[in-house]
């Protein structure tokens, strides 16, 4: 269960049962509507998880008369993957539902549900640093389609920059969330916190704080970017959940004042046990191949002519539930396109040390064996799914 403890200035983090049991009975629901939904959809996902044999593919229906191919032979029911990659040459708008008619999509949200978006604004840096407004606002009219009225939209920027309202409005987040009919919140001073239990943070020093409209919308969708780290060697689903911690907790010596990545890997995979975001839409239709995660980190092994991030074009979007399988997708873009001198290349994904502390904190699937991509539309798919696999 969720803590609530009482403070008397600052940010508030309400003594209330109630809101306790409220956060882990939606944690419960999305983390069980996840399964739910894997274990009827994925067939590489079922066989990982010990069901071999209840797969999924592509079929078109008999009528039983033995009708043959220019017969009417009902609806065909369309696979639904693990991952789903979609590709446009011109418009990302195509590109991002190609992607989602891949995988379950946006299904599992009714009418009436709360979204929190969980948006990447590290700093003011425009896209692809920070997540793409045309992102925002796509995903914003599906949701306001699909009948969606409570639409959060918030991040803390990094724990040592205090202007996290300035950079949602520099990199166009703030505009976004207008946009879509709701209001980008920096998550400071001025809202709810939930304090992780004790004992669920082992790597963490003291506190843990998340905040409160995140942990009590119905469904969390994650909107990343593809990018290298000049530390954690990239920032994809997994790593921006570390902005979801409250600042003065990651200030904290021992936390994040500094990123030791003896340990760092680990404090990542204990947030992300916090919560299960119902679906991962990482934007890769522009990347940060080199550098990240803001335009002026320079990686150790860059040439002496490295002069900021350098952006590559898959021209991809990536869906999942799974934070790990979209992470990995997102490891083989990075692999096919950034400089040999980046440090992506040292391990294949599952060898990761990221990738593999998430695994050992069961955030989802194990290994290449349950890798399962899809992406038609895809040209270099083959090439990503090489990086994984091969």
């Amino acid at each position: 269960m969720f803590v609530k403890t009482s403070r008397k200035s600052g940010p508030r983090t309400l003594v209330s049962k109630s809101l306790a049991e409220e956060c882990a009975a939606k944690e419960l629901t999305r983390r069980q509507m996840v399964q739910a939904v894997m274990l009827g959809t994925v067939g590489t996902w079922l066989g990982a998880a010990g069901l071999a044999g209840c797969t999924t593919k592509t079929v078109v229906k008999d009528d039983g008369a033995g009708a043959g191919p220019d017969a009417d032979a009902g609806p065909e029911e369309t696979t639904k993957h693990l991952v789903g990659m979609g590709y446009d040459e011109a418009d990302r708008g195509v590109a991002l539902e190609a992607a989602l008619a891949e995988t379950v999509g946006l299904g599992m949200i009714k009418p009436g549900d709360s979204v929190y978006l969980r948006v990447n604004s590290n700093s003011g840096d425009v896209y692809p640093y920070s997540t793409a407004p045309e992102t925002i606002v796509a995903l914003g009219g599906m949701l306001r389609d699909l009948g969606v009225t409570d639409i959060r939209v918030g991040d803390r920027s990094f724990w040592g920059d205090p202007n996290t309202v300035g950079n949602l409005t520099k990199n166009g987040i703030a505009g976004a969330a207008k946009k879509i009919g709701t209001s980008a919140i920096a998550y400071d001073d001025n809202v709810d916190w939930v304090t992780l239990p004790k004992g669920s943070t082992p790597n963490w020093v003291d506190t843990v704080r998340l905040p409160e409209p995140v942990m009590t919308a119905d469904h969390q969708i994650i909107l990343s970017c593809v990018k290298t780290h000049f530390i954690s060697q990239f920032t994809m689903a997994l790593k921006i959940g570390l902005g979801l911690v409250h600042a003065e907790d990651r200030m904290r010596e021992g936390n994040l004042k500094t990123h030791d990545t003896r340990i760092l890997y680990k404090q990542i995979a204990q947030i992300n046990q916090a919560f299960t975001p119902s679906l991962v839409v990482m934007d890769g239709y522009s990347a940060i191949i080199s550098g990240g995660p803001t335009k002026n980190d320079r990686p150790s092994g860059a040439p002496s002519s490295f002069s900021g991030g350098v952006i590559g074009k898959p021209k991809v979007f990536i869906v999942s539930t799974d934070r790990i399988a979209a992470d990995v997708a997102g490891i083989a873009v990075l692999k096919t396109l950034s400089p040999d001198y980046e440090a992506i290349h040292d391990t294949k994904p599952f060898s990761n040390p990221q990738i593999k502390a998430a695994v050992t904190a069961g955030l989802g699937i194990a290994d290449a064996s349950a890798f399962d991509l899809s992406g038609p539309t895809v040209p270099e798919l083959e090439t990503y799914l090489a990086q994984v696999t091969g």
